[in-house]
């Protein structure tokens, strides 16, 4: 049996697109096949008219950024957290400068310079200091570090309250244009403002469209599983 079934679906660059749908429906499955972490038994993965298997896995993911709900933070200052430069950092004022640019555009970087050792404060173990919000925010500034261009969010909000969710949603909408962003939720509210939505069900696509077409339409499943509450 298989997890995904008769999947098509395109990913225009410098687009925001949404996977929604209930728990077991294949989000994340599909996050595995775009990262090239899962080979499709059936069928091909292109990219650019690229073959997949064709291209070179390393390479590939370094263009690729990954946010999920568990974040990782090491007993270290803010800067070392979002570089992961570490010693080599020391005073490097071009590397510095990223590390600014990456937490202006996660929409961190106003809370961090307003601690009083701003980017050198100690999170604390695994970032013990921090509200979650905070976490994930600084999170999605080291993915944006790395300059990838395409940036996965897999329910990187779901375990949130609705503040931090906010301020992650401020983070997307100013990435927005600027790198492709998949977003992979069952709270419609993360994906409110995106360009395109792809409904899941069971392993297959039930429906696609724009976020506020499908919502209010009364026929459409989407619909339905929000006035249901199955999301």
């Amino acid at each position: 049996e298989f997890i995904i079934k008769n999947l098509s679906f395109k990913l225009p660059a410098f687009k925001s697109i949404g996977f929604v749908g209930k728990s077991g429906s294949g989000k994340t499955t599909i996050a595995n096949l775009i990262c090239l972490l899962l080979k499709p038994t059936l069928g091909k993965i292109y990219f650019d008219k690229n073959d997949s298997s064709d291209i070179d896995l390393d390479s590939w993911r370094d263009q690729i950024g990954y946010v999920s709900q568990e974040t990782t933070m090491f007993d270290d200052t803010i800067s070392n957290n979002i570089s992961l430069l570490f010693d080599t950092f020391k005073n490097d004022q071009e590397s510095f400068l990223k590390i600014k640019n990456a937490a202006s555009k996660a929409n961190i970087d106003k809370f961090i310079e307003s601690l009083p050792n701003g980017y050198q404060t100690y999170v604390g173990s695994n970032g013990l200091r921090l509200s979650g919000g905070q976490r994930q925010r600084i999170f999605i500034a080291r993915e944006l570090f790395r300059k990838p261009k395409i940036l996965i969010l897999d329910e990187a909000t779901s375990a949130l309250d609705t503040i931090s969710e906010k301020a992650i949603q401020k983070s997307i909408d100013l990435l927005k244009g600027k790198i492709t962003i998949i977003l992979i939720a069952h709270r419609t509210s993360t994906l409110q403002n995106t360009d395109y939505l792809y409904v899941l069900n069971e392993g297959k696509i039930e429906e696609s469209g724009k976020f506020m077409d499908l919502r209010n339409n009364p026929n459409s499943y989407f619909s339905r599983l929000i006035s249901s509450q199955m999301l």
